[in-house]
């Protein structure tokens, strides 16, 4: 059980140290079983001036800062907890802990998770693939094999697996593996490699199976914007980060996969190459038609870039997209910009203009995720269809976010940097998960927050200890989990 008296005598130590004049001490720590981060112990005059005291340095009060910890979390199991504590020179103290409440590492964010299903990665309905045949030839597999061990192949190659074991590594998978690669295996279990990567054993594949899968992990501070973009040439394969028709045949020790893909795009072939993994993540590379393609050269060079920063500081604005079809991703700095060349980027996903702008071509273009300043009118994204996370940064106007009701697909939405004149709109918006606010924002949102039906909900815009405490406290619904996982206390020393 909790020490009630571990925050009493917290308030008791800054009391008991405090300089010459001081006003006010304030203590502001997360704690860990050893060891404390966070702003530490700070005193105040009466006019706000900061009063340095050495015995209350972060490291002349590890020990107690230790002992409080075990005190707060004895009989909890946490591991972590924050604490925000201020106490007068008079004797009156404030006292507030949450347990299991971490800032991120950037930004000085705080999310809270109350479901961690991510939404899926992409809205594309599953594909009619055009050409569902094989490319591969088993019997030149072998041979370009064979010719690239040379005279040592004997030396090279470990022996090849057996019919049973080629079934039951398919029987794993619940895949049969393409003809070409299953006539390697029957050739040589593993051994040699394909284009430069360290070619698996039939159990290897089995075992990185369990990665390539399955998505990427992503936690809600990242998943809720992920846009994964297509790959070259276009709709070959399926834009994901992990599928259970990706089956791993080799790597380069650095998290990236070779696989073969027998769940292609509708322009893809089953049992064609792709590179998936860590630097695949937000684009899965085609390599080419079947391993077979692969032993004989035919791997496709590295794709285009499909990425670009834009700085606007000339006449031409964005009138250089229009040689770049392809664009894929675009962020623009600077402005204001005429954003009518966004009409001719018919694959954008990803796109943030972060001056004030007109937002009508994107109510054409397949945006998945936008970054828009708060002044720009929102009403072309009514009904998007593809629109599924929004940023909105600070404008000489609040926003209007109206136009979202009616946006089908809308799962994330960040307006800490916003101002927006209306924040009950937020509760009629369909498809809404994520929320990212300020702690202004959360507390005006607070009476709502039973209709928004959040996974998961982030307090930005460089919140103070005590806020993201009392934030976190909104969504306690529950008085026994409130008063297990947070005390509050005020009183006299």
């Amino acid at each position: 059980m909790t020490d009630p008296e571990a925050l009493r005598d917290a308030a008791r130590l800054l009391f008991d140290h405090g300089p010459a004049g001081w006003h006010t001490a304030e203590l502001s720590v997360d704690l860990v079983a050893r060891g404390h981060g966070g702003a530490g112990v700070r005193y105040r005059t009466a006019d706000g001036d900061g009063v340095h005291v050495p015995a209350m340095s972060h490291d002349a009060i590890g020990a107690p800062m230790t002992e409080l910890f075990g005190r707060l979390v004895a009989g909890t199991g946490f591991r972590q907890v924050a604490v925000h504590l201020t106490v007068d020179a008079g004797g009156e103290y404030d006292a507030v802990a949450r347990f299991g409440l971490r800032a991120a590492n950037v930004g000085n964010t705080y999310t809270a998770v109350f479901r961690r299903d991510l939404p899926p990665e992409t809205l594309d309905p599953e594909p009619v693939v055009l050409d569902r045949t094989y490319a591969g030839d088993p019997d030149r597999a072998v041979a370009l094999l064979l010719d690239q061990a040379g005279d040592r192949a004997g030396d090279d190659l470990p022996p090849g697996a057996t019919g049973d074991e080629i079934a039951a590594a398919e029987a794993a998978l619940g895949h049969p593996l393409p003809p070409d690669l299953r006539a390697l295996y029957a050739l040589a279990d593993g051994g040699g490699d394909i284009d430069g990567w360290t070619r698996y054993t039939l159990a290897e594949v089995v075992d990185a199976y369990e990665i390539t899968s399955v998505p990427a992990e992503a936690g809600w501070s990242i998943g809720w914007k992920r846009v994964v973009l297509d790959t070259d040439p276009a709709d070959t394969v399926r834009r994901a980060s992990g599928h259970p028709g990706w089956i791993p045949i080799a790597d380069d020790s650095g998290g990236n996969y070779l696989a073969v893909d027998l769940a292609p795009a509708r322009n893809g072939r089953p049992g064609q190459v792709i590179e998936v993994g860590v630097d695949s993540a937000t684009q899965p590379g085609y390599v080419a038609e079947s391993v077979t393609a692969v032993l004989a050269g035919g791997a496709c060079p590295a794709a285009p870039r499909h990425h670009l920063r834009l700085q606007v500081s000339d006449e031409a604005g964005l009138e250089p997209l229009r040689n770049q079809p392809d664009l894929q991703e675009l962020l623009v700095t600077g402005g204001p910009v005429d954003t009518a060349p966004l009409a001719g980027l018919r694959r954008l996903r990803s796109l943030s203009v972060y001056a004030r702008a007109d937002l009508g071509p994107v109510r054409e273009l397949p945006v998945e995720h936008l970054g828009a300043n708060c002044a720009s009118d929102l009403a072309p994204l009514a009904g998007h269809p593809t629109l599924r996370s929004l940023r909105l940064t600070k404008g000489v106007t609040p926003a209007d976010l109206a136009p979202l009701r009616t946006v089908p697909n809308l799962h994330g939405l960040s307006l800490a940097d916003a101002d927006v004149a209306d924040l009950t709109v937020l509760a009629d918006l369909p498809a809404l998960v994520y929320l990212e606010l300020s702690f202004d924002q959360w507390r005006r949102l607070r009476p709502l927050l039973d209709r928004t039906g959040l996974h998961a909900a982030t307090l930005a815009g460089n919140p103070t200890h005590r806020q993201a405490i009392e934030w976190r406290s909104f969504f306690d619904a529950d008085p026994a989990e409130t008063a297990r996982r947070g005390t509050s206390a005020r009183g006299r020393l």
